[in-house]
């Protein structure tokens, strides 16, 4: 049936999500699939096409079937001229990837068309939308996955950079998430900031959403569940700064033992640290720019964005770039995957260990090798985009 069907996606908007689709696309037609691109650069050339398309179909006998599969809400609130939405009027399957969690989309979500399916990244989120969005017909797991560039990588031995970090620090960049803090008549809300914040440092195994519903729960006895859900989407913000005191934590103990780290994203050049020696600062670049970066890392460091139950595309894109990944853990990587032998995980209560482990990484070069060797062979068979357009295809094209 794939020779008949063509997936509509959506670029133009994020450069991360742009690469993604790229290769998820690429994917899709090596499986016998078409495509439609509507490029939100092209925004009314590209509507008038698809609607050509759709209304061309529509009726006819043996006509092709349609799919959209999308990121991060893209292109949900699509409408005709007199306001239907056109996934629900052309009853298309909406397939919708989260990569981020589900709080920072409540109002898509809330609106999502009637075909949605949703997949989220992180297994946590699934139990999230299945709580929160009963509306949403179908919510599933589907994890991260990697791009590799080239087929050919250079050894460890002769890759000019000791460890890489590609990643901004939130805590510098989710100033617009901030609410009043005094608006909310429940509760002190710059004590609950506080709080909240504090207890996620110091049981960083713990999901955000669990720790804003004890809190709430405990200074202000039963509220409604719908209020503990809005309350926690106003401080999302500390899921970020939460992540970000980490990954800064986590950078910073490499460079002040004397570990020299190359960090891409906003924000490292304005830590209080960041004239330090063994800190090369490359600025921000887009997304497929960090590609050949990290196939010349020795080591790609990695810290979730407080995903406790998934996974990052740096992992993935470490390990297709053949370098050694280092990364914290979360219930799904250590199910997946087993500690120095496809890569290093370690826990966040326990990152004062990290120097020490990126060293012992350097002082046994040849073992590194073998495992970025294992890591890279299991990426290549289980965590391409090519395998998960294969999960989406016999999950929900049949």
């Amino acid at each position: 049936m794939s020779g008949k069907m063509t997936i509509i996606y959506f670029i133009g908007v994020y450069d991360t999500l742009d690469l993604f689709t790229e290769h998820l696309k690429d994917a899709f037609e090596a499986l016998g699939f078409s495509s439609f691109v509507y490029d939100a650069g092209a925004e009314r050339e590209s509507k008038e096409a698809l609607l050509f398309l759709l209304h061309q179909e529509a009726g006819r006998t043996g006509a092709r079937r349609f799919a959209c599969v999308t990121f991060n809400n893209l292109g949900y609130n699509l409408d005709l001229s007199d306001g239907r939405n056109l996934w629900e009027y052309f009853d298309i399957p909406y397939i919708n990837i989260l990569m981020d969690h589900p709080f920072h989309y409540e109002k898509p979500l809330q609106k999502a068309p009637s075909t949605s399916i949703v997949l989220c990244t992180d297994l946590n989120h699934v139990k999230y939308i299945r709580r929160w969005f009963k509306h949403i017909g179908r919510t599933d797991f589907l994890p991260h996955a990697g791009v590799e560039l080239g087929s050919r990588h250079k050894p460890l031995a002769e890759r000019g950079i000791d460890v890489l970090y590609a990643g901004a620090l939130p805590v510098y960049t989710v100033a617009r998430m901030i609410p009043d803090l005094d608006s909310i008549p429940e509760t002190d809300g710059q004590r609950m900031a506080r709080e909240v914040l504090q207890e996620l440092v110091n049981h960083p195994g713990r999901t955000t959403e669990e720790v804003m519903e004890e809190y709430l729960r405990t200074v202000c006895g039963e509220l409604p569940g719908r209020r503990i859900r809005e309350i926690t989407v106003k401080m999302r913000f500390l899921d970020s700064y939460a992540t970000s005191f980490f990954r800064e934590q986590a950078v910073r103990m490499l460079v002040e033992s004397g570990i020299r780290v190359t960090a891409y994203g906003t924000g490292w050049d304005q830590c209080e640290w960041s004239g330090h020696p063994c800190l090369n600062y490359g600025g921000k670049v887009l997304a497929p720019q960090i590609l050949p970066l990290m196939n010349d890392s020795k080591i790609v460091l990695n810290t979730m964005t407080w995903f406790k139950a998934g996974a990052h595309d740096r992992i993935f894109n470490g390990m297709l770039a053949g370098a050694a990944v280092v990364t914290d853990d979360s219930a799904w990587l250590r199910r997946e995957f087993k500690d120095k032998k496809e890569l290093v995980l370690f826990s966040l209560e326990q990152i004062r260990t990290l120097p020490e482990r990126v060293f012992d990484l350097f002082g046994h070069l040849k073992q590194t090798q073998e495992m970025a060797d294992c890591g890279y062979q299991a990426a290549k068979g289980r965590h391409t985009w090519k395998s998960r357009a294969e999960q989406i295809a016999e999950c929900f094209f049949d």
